[in-house]
């Protein structure tokens, strides 16, 4: 008769598979790796990967999961409440570029497959929650501050989708050397926040500072 597992040991193997299956995904892609050869790197049997997963899509699924809360991880300790909101700022987007820079393989795996929400949100929508909380944290700070005015939630996609359309370029060799990638991110953050009307910003300062509001578009703001 086969022993039960505890709940520790069965979280302790599935977190080996995955961290298996992230390797063998990163050298072969997705489509190049079979459930065989991931149970196989661990020493097992295909049988025992069926245990603990269905099949290679929820494998994939729950390790983009685990691999975007290591990311939240990341950003969330680079962030301290004490500290004054712009220094949090460039903080959290300093993590950003670090992670994508350490952890390449990681990073695709969360952001160059497909669906992201969908895929994450029906089965890990505390993942889901914590990234957004993690993406729109600093940012709120930022407003609380009086630093940026604007919809908290569109100036946060406007810092993320600077932030990640930077490190595509810098991985796809468009930004040659990480100095070209910090160089170009500091502008692009200078630029959203010069027009959300901070300032002191001394590069890409606005003659009239807008506030972006929800839908995407500027407002006049009164000086």
């Amino acid at each position: 008769m086969r022993k039960q597992l505890t709940d520790h040991q069965v979280e302790v193997f599935r977190e080996r598979l995955l961290r298996a299956a992230e390797k063998l995904f990163a050298m072969h892609g997705v489509a190049g790796v079979s459930m065989r050869q991931i149970a196989q790197a661990l020493g097992y049997s295909q049988t025992a990967a069926y245990r603990y997963f269905a099949n290679k899509d929820e494998i994939l699924v729950a390790m983009r999961a685990a691999a975007l809360d290591r990311f939240c991880g990341h950003l969330e300790a680079a962030f301290d409440p004490a500290r004054d909101a712009r220094k949090n700022a460039r903080a959290v987007g300093q993590a950003f570029l670090d992670f994508a820079l350490k952890h390449p393989d990681t990073y695709r795996l969360i952001f160059f497959t497909e669906n992201l929400e969908e895929a994450i949100a029906p089965q890990f929508s505390a993942t889901m929650t914590r990234f957004r909380a993690t993406m729109t944290t600093y940012v709120q700070a930022l407003v609380d501050a009086g630093h940026i005015e604007g919809d908290v939630k569109t100036l946060a996609e406007a810092f993320f989708s600077a932030a990640h359309g930077i490190v595509m370029m810098h991985m796809s060799g468009l930004l040659r050397t990480v100095r070209e990638r910090d160089a170009l991110h500091l502008a692009s953050m200078r630029l959203i926040a010069s027009g959300a009307g901070m300032s002191g910003v001394p590069e890409g300062n606005l003659k009239k500072p807008v506030r972006i509001a929800a839908n995407g578009r500027t407002v006049s703001r009164k000086t």
